[in-house]
């Protein structure tokens, strides 16, 4: 399984959904309390649920992971994992993630200068704000330094989108071998 790291409009959704489009790989859709964004589509980017109805998913035992991200609870359902399969997680719940180790997993960071960040929020339409906020909390929430267990840093600032995708693609099927060894073995 693929996890795509990131703080906010580093790339992570739009590379992925480049990938989709090229390649065998689909997406974990994970679940979350967030309002939808214009555009967004509930099943496809995100389940949408209110705070009541994800805490009864959580005592029900239906994610293998859950996180809280800027006030907003994310969660990642149980039957969503395998192989060419990814997931964007924050780095609470990649750290869950592969604290339970439910499969072999390559990690990917993707790093993005914050100007160029703050220029894809506003073209996304997000609110000065919130836009304040994100940059605020992912200076600390995204350092790199508190990241542990990634496998590759992809520095997206002077890629295309389409260049970010395919750089993404080819590096997982090279380190899913890698990982799928050793998974295998240490599970033996």
């Amino acid at each position: 399984m693929l996890v795509l790291i990131g703080p906010s409009a580093s790339g992570k959704t739009e590379s992925a959904k480049i990938m989709i489009n090229r390649y065998p790989i689909s997406r974990v859709v994970t679940c979350t309390t967030r309002k939808k964004r214009i555009n967004e589509i509930d099943g496809f980017d995100y389940h949408f649920f209110s705070i009541e109805e994800f805490n009864k998913l959580k005592e029900e035992d239906y994610f293998i992971e859950t996180a809280i991200y800027n006030n907003n609870y994310y969660g990642t359902p149980k039957n969503e994992l395998g192989d060419n399969k990814f997931i964007i997680l924050e780095p609470q719940g990649f750290k869950s993630l592969i604290e339970i180790n439910p499969c072999p997993i390559v990690a990917i960071y993707l790093k993005t200068d914050e100007s160029i960040r703050i220029s894809r929020m506003k073209e996304r339409k997000d609110k000065n704000r919130d836009i304040i906020k994100r940059i605020e909390s992912d200076r600390s929430d995204f350092c790199l330094d508190k990241i542990e267990g990634l496998d590759l840093i992809i520095d997206t600032s002077e890629m295309t989108l389409s260049d970010v995708a395919d750089e993404i693609y080819k590096k997982y099927k090279k380190l899913l071998k890698v990982k799928k060894e050793s998974y295998n073995e240490s599970k033996n």
